[in-house]
């Protein structure tokens, strides 16, 4: 039995590091380069065509910031992993990667097998660091102190990017009434009685955030 290959997706603006990574994905056996972009606006319309299991984004971009343009497409493709490239070990940035919802960060100048492991890796709902990088409070543990979970931080963030339940559910894949039940438990947890005002609710108190990836 073949098994089926994780298809992933090469943001970066640096052309010769796009093509050696997609080298390196197209002879490995259980991985397949689908698609690559260089800059934010064309890495959010090509992933969303694509819609690969896995993207893997250089932080900084020529036309923006990779961990933003990150979150935005998360919001949009709540199935998709992302896992973030850096040359900056700052704790600062390994945070924001984290709160915007990504599946990892890695060093851009670490080992391919290390890197390729990551992809192999990602899993929604969980965040973890290469090598080289810095560990920071995990979501899941900001989340669970709230009374939620990672998944209610996927929701989140589609209510923040304005989906009503009917695209909250087509987004996650589920019938519109388990969305709407999922939508009122978060509002329950965090005491809100609506959508805005439970995202409001959330940025507050560090749980997203909303313009900053």
């Amino acid at each position: 039995m073949v098994e089926e290959k994780r298809t992933v997706m090469v943001v970066d603006d640096h052309q010769m590091f796009v093509q050696l990574l997609s080298a390196a994905l197209s002879a490995e056996p259980d991985l397949e380069c689908v698609g690559v972009a260089h800059d934010t606006a064309s890495a959010l319309a090509t992933a969303r065509e694509l819609q690969p299991d896995v993207v893997v984004m250089d932080v900084r971009l020529g036309d923006g910031d990779g961990i933003a343009a990150a979150g935005e497409l998360l919001a949009t493709l709540p199935q998709t992993r992302v896992v973030i490239l850096t040359a900056f070990a700052d704790p600062r940035l390994v945070q924001r990667a984290a709160d915007s919802g990504v599946s990892a960060v890695a060093a851009k100048d670490g080992e391919i097998e290390g890197l390729l492991a990551l992809l192999r890796g990602a899993r929604r709902g969980t965040f973890v660091t290469g090598p080289g990088i810095p560990v920071v409070q995990q979501p899941q543990d900001r989340f669970a102190a709230a009374g939620l979970s990672v998944e209610d931080g996927h929701l989140l963030r589609l209510l923040a990017a304005g989906f009503d339940e009917e695209g909250v559910a087509r987004e996650l894949g589920v019938e519109p009434q388990a969305a709407r039940s999922r939508i009122r438990a978060v509002l329950s947890a965090l005491g809100a009685r609506t959508p805005v005002e439970a995202v409001s609710t959330a940025v507050s108190r560090g749980l997203l955030r909303v313009g900053h990836g």
